[in-house]
């Protein structure tokens, strides 16, 4: 009897523990790492911006409007 007395005094103590210290930790552990991988897409997708913006930088007037599906018009200088 007292054997069980104590595995259930036991049992009771962990399951105490999981939802004040390892439940709570286990989440913010989560959050942490949610954060730090949405910061690194982030990142990446901000580099990948940078390379694109380069590009379209060093594109004359006629090719950005030819890239965009356009016609140039060079006696007016126009894209239509």
């Amino acid at each position: 009897m007292a054997a069980i007395g104590g595995a259930a005094v036991a049992g009771a103590a962990l399951i105490i523990i999981n939802a004040v210290w390892w439940l709570p930790a286990a989440k913010q552990e989560g959050r942490v790492a949610e954060r730090s991988a949405a910061l690194q897409r982030s990142m990446d997708l901000i580099k990948k911006r940078g390379v694109t913006n380069e590009a379209v930088g060093r594109f004359s007037d006629g090719d950005l409007c030819r890239k965009l599906r356009g016609q140039w018009v060079r006696d007016t200088g126009t894209c239509e």
